[in-house]
């Protein structure tokens, strides 16, 4: 089994990315296929916090309550629709090294990303942070 390079793993999200787009649409249809092959398949992925994690992020976008700019868009898209379309450099059915490639893809993004992924994770524990004020508290 031959390995692939950054480069050879870029360029194929690159194409997917331009396939995908990154409007509306677009991140709402990937979306829609993730949850549906986290649902089928999330025991087999060792990188499950990976993909969490852009989903998360790309869920908050769609909701547009965080910005992420197209490029990064582009390749969280990118990176998505790489694990859940069955081509890719490795088919997934492929037991043992099916998932493989997805997982040096989704390493490979978060490198990538890793300030937009720093921002991302800064922005999600303010927003969750709960300030519980008693009514006894107020005075």
């Amino acid at each position: 089994m031959s390995r692939f390079t950054e480069n050879e793993i870029v360029n194929f999200l690159g194409r997917l990315a331009n396939k995908w787009g990154t409007g509306h649409e677009s991140v709402t249809k990937i979306l829609a296929k993730v949850e549906t092959f986290l649902d089928e398949k999330s025991e087999k992925i060792e990188f499950l916090d990976k993909v969490k994690l852009l989903v998360s992020m790309l869920k908050d976008h769609s909701r547009e309550e965080y910005v992420i700019a197209d490029n990064s868009l582009g390749m969280i898209i990118a990176c998505l629709a790489y694990l859940v379309l069955p081509f890719d450099l490795v088919p997934d059915f492929i037991p043992v090294v099916g998932f493989t490639d997805d997982a040096a893809a989704f390493a490979l993004v978060l490198q990538q990303l890793s300030a937009e992924v720093k921002n991302y994770k800064s922005w999600k524990e303010d927003k969750d942070e709960i300030i519980d004020l008693n009514a006894e508290d107020i005075k």
